[in-house]
């Protein structure tokens, strides 16, 4: 079985690395979601499924980042959401 014209990861996003003051977990994942969708040329009705890398331990003040959550704020209505991490 082949899975030529089936599946395709097509971009990266890149956001800065460290502790930045202010920025949040889920801003550094939205960000990064936001630069791969313009990497790969795809408009977020193109997009089909969301898997997010690592769980980053929140601050403090906030919740824990889920895949739903970031899908929610890109505006994404995906059918496969997943986590993964190493």
């Amino acid at each position: 079985m082949s899975l030529k014209d089936k599946y395709a990861i097509v971009g990266i996003g890149y956001t800065p690395q460290g502790h930045i003051p202010g920025r949040t977990s889920l801003s550094f994942h939205l960000e990064a979601c936001a630069n791969a969708i313009m990497d790969a040329g795809l408009r977020r009705k193109d997009i089909d499924g969301l898997i997010c890398y690592r769980v980053f331990p929140p601050a403090s003040n906030e919740g824990q980042v889920t895949p739903y959550l970031v899908a929610q704020h890109l505006g994404l209505s995906p059918t496969y959401l997943s986590q993964d991490a190493n």
